[in-house]
């Protein structure tokens, strides 16, 4: 015969209706249990009980459901009570404990153990001053299987529903998790779960990413080593189990947010609590963190796709625009705009690495780079990456000896390497601390790996095509790139001048001093003419000892003013000391329309003129102005 069928077990004059009543016919264990504490201290006070509790079998212990003495311990070792449990037949479930069981002094205990399915669940204590007392309340027959039955249905009712509304709350949040690709939303619904199943828990994230989330989660830095505070969040986190930490009715339980690949986090829940929490109720803290870890896992793989597929696209669309762009300026102004736009950056700047150490800031950098300070601060950085051509990250400039910058705080820098050759780096920054992001980091190198190829070509294509427009002495251009500018500017523009010079008694130079000299001479005057005139007007060689500039939409007088200046130059700053002649041809639109022809004609005129009037002079040739005006 089981436990739970004995007859003849216990008496005391407690009715089941009573009970039912007070319980609110309500069939669960809490209830019930409340109940039969409230009757039990009524039918106590003619059969002198002192105190009813009623426990419930957790683990290793009994732990307290509800009493009428708060001085009655929390919980009691199952050891003290299973001896005594092995030794009652079925026909006699309850005995007697003498001594101070649950109270501070010595008394008599009477145990009646409660059973579902032939497993102790639970456990009623009462409490007598004497012997005398226990056995009379002991001795009244009547049954107390009524009682055992209905605390066995609730007690099993209770704790299917609990299975129940967790199993229930467990696949909403799955639906929810894995149907959001939203890393918010996902941490949102954890939360909420967990708040919904102990309202008076507290609960924490700690996160291995940088997510965006709600404000109003508690978010806690996820740290281990020495400098880490919790070491049960660092043991969930590491070990990837989860781990329960007790002080006294609190509990803190860490759950690590698994995924398939790697540990996103850690959940933890802060609770009070008078008794353990049930194995079931672990396990549903468990499966709700792996819940909510495949889901961030599912989540982070989708957002990294995404991102990957925007870098490809942005890798792929600079490669082909890079193709497509010879010019090198055109080259770094679009690299320069989709860095700032795809990073956020505020300053891009690309750098050469010349031969004798020099940097070089290329055309189309932002304009911070034209700074010399900003130049300045970053010495150190261009030392260290010629010396180990390794890519920087600097989160606070602050904080690192490579770059300390009053205005920039966070920089990358990657270097240019083509063919196992350094040619120079792209330096992004941003005024605000750790402004990118690693991955940015990550995006940078690859862009610059794909673009210095196309860079290299650029510039070799620049030097290149330099090479055939320019004279190989002087390194002005040379004629016929002149003759093509004048041509697209008498097409283009409204007005320009055109400036004819010749070395004044070259000949002599040359006798002189020798024909190396003579050369000497004319790369003296060509540098001349290049520190005297704007970046868009055109120096060039006409031939031997003759030297032109044009001017477009540069009007007479300051193109007399210009030539001058350049004649009253040759004549301070040469070595020997030569002079120079020129003839001014001005050219508009409007008043008088002309052909390159026509031009050079001019120029060629006023400088026959200069050099007749006495040479070391300009001069402007005006009659085919004055032959249109009277025309």
């Amino acid at each position: 015969m089981s436990k739970t069928q004995g007859k003849n077990a216990f008496g005391m004059k407690m009715e089941i209706e009573e009970w039912l009543v007070g319980a609110n016919y309500k069939i669960e264990f809490l209830e019930l249990a409340s109940s039969y504490q409230t009757l039990a201290q009524k039918v106590g006070r003619s059969e002198q009980i002192e105190t009813v509790a009623l426990y419930e079998k957790l683990h290793d212990y009994f732990h307290l459901i509800q009493t009428n003495d708060d001085e009655v311990p929390g919980q009691v070792p199952q050891e003290l009570i299973e001896q005594h449990i092995q030794k009652v037949d079925d026909e006699q479930r309850y005995f007697c404990i003498e001594g101070n069981l649950i109270s501070t002094k010595p008394k008599w205990n009477l145990c009646i153990p409660l059973y579902q399915n032939d497993k102790c669940f639970g456990l009623i204590i009462h409490t007598f001053l004497n012997a005398g007392a226990a056995k009379s309340f002991m001795n009244k027959n009547l049954s107390l299987d009524h009682f055992e039955s209905l605390f066995a249905q609730g007690y099993e009712r209770d704790r299917a529903n609990s299975i129940g509304i967790k199993r229930d709350l467990l696949l909403q949040v799955t639906k929810k998790c894995h149907g959001s690709m939203d890393i918010r939303e996902v941490l949102k619904q954890i939360v909420t779960a967990l708040n919904q199943i102990f309202p008076n828990g507290t609960v924490h994230l700690y996160l291995t990413h940088e997510w965006k989330v709600d404000q109003d989660l508690s978010i806690k830095p996820l740290m281990y080593g020495i400098e880490n505070s919790n070491r049960f969040a660092e043991h969930a986190y590491l070990k990837g189990e989860l781990q329960v930490e007790r002080a006294g009715r609190n509990i803190n339980i860490f759950a690590p947010l698994r995924g398939k690949q790697a540990v996103y986090g850690v959940v933890e829940l802060e609770v009070q609590m008078d008794k353990p929490l049930l194995k079931y109720e672990i396990e549903f803290i468990n499966m709700l963190a792996d819940t909510g870890g495949n889901a961030l896992e599912n989540a982070e793989l989708y957002q990294q796709s995404r991102n990957l597929n925007h870098d490809l696209q942005l890798i792929n669309q600079t490669t082909h625009q890079l193709n497509t762009h010879l010019r090198l300026k055109d080259t770094i102004s679009f690299m320069t705009k989709q860095i700032v736009v795809s990073f956020g950056a505020e300053q891009v700047g690309f750098v050469l690495f010349e031969s004798g150490g020099d940097i070089k800031v290329m055309k189309g950098s932002t304009p911070a780079f034209e700074s010399t300070s900003l130049l300045t601060g970053l010495d150190q950085l261009f030392i260290e990456m010629k010396h180990n051509r390794e890519p920087q990250f600097i989160g606070d400039s602050q904080n690192h000896q490579l770059f300390n910058h009053p205005k920039y705080r966070t920089l990358l820098a990657v270097p240019m390497i083509q063919s196992g050759v350094l040619k120079g780096a792209v330096i992004v920054l941003h005024s605000k601390a750790y402004r990118f992001s690693y991955d940015s980091f990550k995006l940078l190198q690859s862009l610059v790996r794909h673009s210095t190829l196309a860079f290299t070509n650029a510039m070799l294509h620049e030097r290149l095509e330099k090479l055939v427009i320019t004279d190989h002495l002087t390194n002005l251009y040379s004629r016929n790139y002149l003759d093509q500018i004048i041509y697209e500017s008498l097409e283009n523009d409204g007005y320009g001048a055109y400036l004819l010079f010749d070395i004044d008694n070259f000949k002599q130079v040359n006798d002189n001093y020798g024909h190396q000299t003579g050369d000497e001479i004319i790369v003296q005057v060509a540098n001349i003419l290049k520190g005297s005139i704007r970046d868009e007007d055109v120096a060039a060689r006409w031939g031997g000892e003759e030297l032109a500039v044009y001017l477009p939409k540069v009007e007479l007088l300051a193109a007399e003013k210009i030539a001058d200046r350049i004649v009253l130059a040759v004549a301070e700053e040469t070595n020997p000391y030569v002079t120079i002649s020129c003839g001014v041809a001005y050219w508009h639109k409007e008043d008088c329309p002309m052909s390159s022809k026509e031009l050079l004609k001019m120029a060629d005129d006023g400088l026959y003129a200069a050099k007749k009037l006495g040479k070391n002079r300009s001069y402007a040739q005006q009659e085919l102005h004055a032959y249109k005006e009277k025309a």
